[in-house]
């Protein structure tokens, strides 16, 4: 499966051919190469990273600290740090993201909306001698 391995912990699958009804709650990583009908929501308490197969579908909101989707999303999308949407992706419903990554061939319909961070903003100044 396509992804990163940024979060340490239990990795947890919806396989190919498998289909979920209901909201998944989940900690570490889940992947998703299946279907599920309803909410995907990890743990808030701890990183969290769903990552969403070529073949997989999510119908219902998603709220994680890191999401990769290659698949299709129909629902609001909320990524605490990291979204990155891979070519061939498709979203559909409102994004809410720190970060947010969308590659050429992606197809995402839906407000885009950044999550004000706490952090302050990085400045780059340039040191002028004369």
């Amino acid at each position: 499966m396509l992804g990163s391995t940024r979060t340490s912990g239990q990795v947890h699958r919806i396989g190919a051919g498998a289909s979920v009804e209901g909201t998944v709650r989940f900690s570490g990583r889940l992947e998703v190469d299946g279907v599920v009908t309803g909410a995907v929501i990890a743990d808030p308490a701890e990183a969290s990273e769903l990552v969403i197969g070529a073949k997989g579908r999510v119908q219902g909101q998603i709220d994680a600290a890191m999401v990769v989707i290659s698949g299709v999303v129909e629902g609001p999308i909320r990524a605490g740090l990291r979204l990155d949407i891979l070519a061939g992706a498709r979203v559909d419903g409102d994004i809410s993201y720190q970060d947010l990554q969308i590659q050429h061939g992606a197809v995402v319909e839906g407000a885009l909306r950044p999550i004000e961070s706490e952090q302050v903003a990085l400045k780059l100044v340039a040191n002028s001698r004369t």
